[in-house]
């Protein structure tokens, strides 16, 4: 692998990782700061709502006694005032109950008033209950609110609130706000406040009078940054609780500082350049390509025909393997063969490759029962004792069978184990062959220790024939080593008419190549009339060799 190569193998994650992070920073950062940003604000109303329904259970019992009042003497006796007082014992947050006539004018007060005189200002515009505000009461001048109401007479009962007792139930909200106070629906003037006051500026239009509850974000005319909520009571509709909240302290953790969302990044980057590698290291295993490859049926059984060459009769097949990839199409075996054996799944495939055969060959076999099938292992599978068993098993399906193995896997792999295993399947009546023979580098000695039965010549030295090439008169060695070793021969790669009658000629009549047939299918195989075993006629051999020549 080149340096440009290593790159790219380098950078394509980082790249992948990186793109995926932007979109998740770009689609899924906005979407988590609205949601973070939205609870912070949920907590603020549900604390401003749970206040604002404290006080409203108050001005509910208020509502209550004022009511019961109007059924009292229009006077300030002393029954009435004991009554005033009696009222006040239930009401914590009340500190006076008064008694105004239709001028405005102090009728009667829970207390003796100190002040002359006494009125509120009249206003026809109040609605049957009301709030007036700001109010002093007629004690200890006091600054505060009347929750009153009016009777049919036209006489108005009060309920007289001090500013403290509204600032105690302020202080119950566990918020670090700007301000928080009870505001006039009407005109936005703030009637009792903790704070400073502050609107927000650049609102579409005037956020009073207010009917209904409001959420605000923006800068305030303190020009500071602020979220608002304002809630209208429902109990007494002129009020308003409204709270004011900075934004930097109510968001706080929210938006993280620069260097953190840096770091955070980088992190993410990591993780996700790290998963990308692992993903593409995990598609792109050999082994699990192979496994999955087999789980769904992609490797299919081919078969070359081994002929009689004096009656172009049907001898046996090799058996060979090919892989159709649904993306990368049909692939070469020398690709995928030296992944199989360097992963160790060639002994699994080998095991399916059998049981495929022995499932497609049943036609076959019905035609030629002395058919062989010729099936290639190596010494991965000569050192398995649970692929053995497999073989020897399929053996009683499958009566004529042979295996080869290259003269190299035996030299490389020479051990005891291996040559035990060669010596339980010849008596097992597995004929064995080395295929491929010459290209290694066996002895003769060798040769004559192994329980070989078929040598296989390679198709490199069949092709020297005819061509003076300096390798021609090896394969006239290998003949004759053959002949004195009482071993029977193959010839590899035939593939014309003059290869076949020189071989002919020279007492090698096991032929395989394309001259006969390539490796197909067994539904191919069954398409062509192949003559049964006779003896040899030269004249029909000379012809049906011209028939099947290609031309030259």
């Amino acid at each position: 692998m080149d340096w440009k190569a290593r790159l790219r193998r380098l950078v394509s994650p980082f790249i992948s990782a990186l793109v995926v992070l932007l979109l998740l920073l770009s689609v899924g950062y906005p979407t988590m700061l609205l949601e973070a940003k939205a609870q912070r604000q949920d907590e603020v109303r549900l604390q401003v709502d749970q206040l604002a329904r404290y006080f409203e259970h108050s001005v509910v019992d208020i509502v209550a006694t004022l009511i019961e009042m109007e059924s009292l003497p229009r006077n300030c006796s002393g029954y009435v005032q004991r009554k005033f007082r009696y009222f006040l014992a239930g009401l914590s947050q009340v500190a006076e109950f008064s008694l105004f006539d239709r001028k405005g004018q102090l009728v009667c007060s829970s207390w003796p008033t100190s002040i002359e005189p006494y009125s509120v200002p009249y206003d026809s515009s109040l609605t049957h209950i009301h709030v007036r505000a700001p109010v002093m009461d007629s004690q200890q001048n006091r600054v505060g609110l009347h929750i009153g109401r009016f009777g049919r007479d036209g006489y108005e009962n009060t309920a007289f609130i001090p500013m403290k007792a509204l600032y105690d139930t302020m202080s119950s909200l566990v918020l670090n706000y700007q301000f928080l106070g009870f505001i006039d629906a009407q005109s936005g003037v703030p009637l009792t406040l903790n704070g400073a006051y502050s609107l927000p500026v650049n609102i579409p239009k005037a956020l009073f009078p207010l009917t209904t509850p409001q959420m605000l974000e923006g800068r305030g005319d303190n020009l500071h940054s602020q979220y608002w909520y304002a809630r209208p009571l429902v109990s007494l509709p002129q009020l308003v609780l409204m709270i004011s909240v900075d934004t930097k302290t109510l968001y706080q953790g929210v938006y993280l500082p620069g260097w953190q969302w840096w770091l955070l990044a980088l992190v993410l980057q990591l993780l996700l350049t790290l998963l990308f590698i692992f993903l593409r290291q995990k598609a792109t295993d050999p082994k699990r390509q192979l496994l999955i490859a087999m789980r769904q049926r992609q490797f299919f059984n081919v078969y070359q025909p081994i002929v009689d060459a004096r009656d172009c009769s049907l001898m046996g097949v090799e058996v060979l393997m090919r892989w159709q990839h649904p993306v990368a199409g049909l692939i070469n075996p020398a690709e995928f063969i030296p992944m199989t054996e360097s992963t160790g799944v060639i002994v699994p495939l080998t095991v399916l490759q059998m049981e495929q055969a022995q499932i497609e060959l049943e036609p076959l076999l019905a035609l030629y029962p002395k058919l062989y099938l010729s099936l290639n292992l190596s010494a991965q599978h000569l050192n398995s004792s649970a692929f053995i068993s497999q073989l020897l098993h399929h053996k009683r399906y499958l009566p004529g069978l042979h295996v080869e193995i290259t003269e190299s896997e035996i030299m490389e792999h020479n051990n005891p184990v291996i040559l035990a295993t060669l010596q339980q399947l010849r008596q097992q009546k597995i004929a064995i062959a080395i295929d491929d023979f010459g290209t290694g580098y066996s002895s003769l000695g060798y040769l004559q220790s192994l329980p070989v039965n078929t040598l296989k010549v390679d198709r490199s030295f069949v092709a020297t024939i005819g061509t003076g090439s300096v390798n021609a008169p090896v394969l006239e060695a290998i003949i004759h080593l053959s002949q004195n070793l009482d071993i029977d021969i193959i010839a590899e790669g035939v593939e014309t008419s003059q290869q076949a009658e020189w071989l002919l000629r020279h007492g090698v009549w096991r032929h395989q190549g394309w001259l006969y047939a390539k490796a197909e299918r067994v539904d191919a195989l069954l398409r062509q009339q192949w003559p049964a075993a006779t003896q040899p006629v030269p004249v029909q051999v000379a012809r049906k060799i011209k028939q099947k020549a290609p031309a030259e």
